[in-house]
């Protein structure tokens, strides 16, 4: 087998090699959701997933964009159907999950693809635009697992994959409606997994970075031209997608993770507190004198649980040293 070689510098380790060292992962006879499969990553996935063996169920509201993904499957030898279900509705969500059951007899995966960018500053920002987001992002994602989950439990197997964004833990300007929409995701995939491990369902959290119709939106029409000339043959959508099936094959062990993924690139993202600064008697003003420890990061511990928060809290407080 030909030699590979790990190159570090500045940024991500590189594997280089000329053939792989692991046999192909597949799916044959699993059945996966992919929800927005009509175009951009949520199609990418669908095809994927397909070609290593998965029956899919196409879902997007775009019924002809449905079709064409299901097409796309069914041309190159793989197992499709579409959905045309509006999982923002609970009972679209139902639906699309019943149709699973009912064309393929189980489901194994499921993807949480389906979302909506709608900008606005949020001073313009009104109740009607901040609900579409939540319904779609947050809501559909939610009602598609809720409906899903007893067969998961029944058969003590599933896969979930909630596609957030780097926004719900960053920032975005002029989009807080679609970052705590994706934000909220990471609340629900944590807590999912902390629940899912017994009964043999893993969930994970991606955070993705493609070059996909709904990713321009935010650019005026100078920055638009700028990333499809410099940036978008770097962040294909197709790029995503061995990370997502990476994910959600049956032999990965990773529960709660939150992984950042773009350009070929996968990391591991995570939210961390560092030791603080702590009085028995804390007023405002210590909090005033002692700011830069407060601030200090240096010493930080990975929480993944609010378990975790409450013992890293404590053992960095005077209590913890008198326990």
């Amino acid at each position: 087998m030909p030699p590979s070689s790990d190159k570090t510098g500045d940024g991500a380790r590189v594997r280089e090699r000329t053939m792989s060292e692991t046999p192909e992962k597949r799916f044959d006879e699993r059945v996966a959701i992919v929800t927005g499969a009509g175009a951009g990553m949520g199609r990418e996935h669908a095809i994927l997933l397909a070609a290593r063996g998965a029956s899919v169920v196409v879902n997007d509201v775009a019924t002809d964009a449905a079709d064409e993904t299901a097409r796309i499957i069914e041309s190159g030898g793989g197992t499709a159907v579409a959905s045309y279900d509006d999982i923002s509705a609970e009972l679209g969500a139902e639906a699309l999950v019943a149709k699973s059951i009912d064309t393929y007899g189980r489901i194994d995966i499921l993807i949480n693809n389906a979302g909506i960018f709608r900008e606005s500053p949020f001073a313009e920002m009104t109740y009607e635009h901040f609900d579409k987001t939540m319904k779609v992002n947050t809501y559909g994602a939610f009602s598609v697992t809720r409906a899903a989950w007893p067969h998961f439990i029944e058969q003590g197997y599933g896969r979930v994959l909630f596609v957030a964004s780097s926004a719900g833990l960053l920032s975005l300007a002029d989009a807080s409606n679609y970052a705590a929409s994706k934000g909220a995701l990471v609340g629900l995939g944590r807590s999912l997994a902390a629940e899912g491990a017994e009964h043999g369902i893993n969930v994970n959290i991606m955070l993705p970075t493609a070059a996909t119709g709904m990713g321009a939106k935010p650019l005026s029409s100078e920055d638009a031209e700028q990333m499809r000339q410099r940036v978008i043959p770097f962040i294909p959508a197709s790029l995503i997608s061995p990370v997502v099936a990476w994910l959600v094959h049956e032999e990965s062990t990773l529960q709660g993770e939150i992984i950042e993924s773009g350009a070929g690139r996968a990391a591991a993202s995570f939210i961390g507190s560092a030791p603080g600064y702590w009085s028995e008697s804390l007023s405002v003003e210590d909090l005033f004198d002692n700011a830069d420890a407060v601030l200090d990061r240096d010493g930080y511990q990975e929480l993944k649980t609010a378990g975790d928060g409450a013992d890293w809290m404590f053992t960095n407080s005077g209590w913890g040293s008198r326990a």
